[in-house]
């Protein structure tokens, strides 16, 4: 099996692999909005992730860490070891669906989100 193994300054974070068929991935991200907490501290965090099964409808994550300036990250990919167990495993909530049910789930989630919009606006009184 192929595996990542990730390390922080040295130190292990996690060796992360998934068997067969599916999705393996190492994500640094750097976010600095202009209107938010993230303006005067920016965001720095290291995901290290993937996805298994039909149509890739689970959802793993070995780690979801926080990174600072001046951290050396190592990703080295590797055959010759064995994965570590995920830390989250998160089955998406359309698998298994039909088309109709899909459409279903999904006009569900929008009505609620609406819900949640007019319920904003009726407290800001702009509805």
């Amino acid at each position: 099996m192929l595996c990542f193994r990730v390390l922080r300054n040295g130190r292990h974070l996690t060796t992360a692999g998934v068997p067969d068929f599916g999705v393996l991935s190492t994500i640094l991200t750097w976010v600095r909005r202009p209107h938010d907490e993230s303006n005067a501290c920016p965001e720095l965090t290291l995901h290290v992730g993937g996805s298994v099964g039909r149509e890739h409808r689970e959802h793993l994550t070995w780690r979801n860490v926080n990174i600072r300036a001046g951290d050396v990250l190592t990703v080295e990919v590797r055959e010759d070891l064995e994965a570590e167990p995920p830390r989250e495993r998160r089955v998406d909530e359309e698998a298994g669906l039909d088309e109709v049910a899909r459409l279903q789930l999904k006009k569900k989630n929008l009505e609620d989100w609406l819900a949640e919009v007019n319920e904003e606006l009726r407290e800001r009184g702009a509805a």
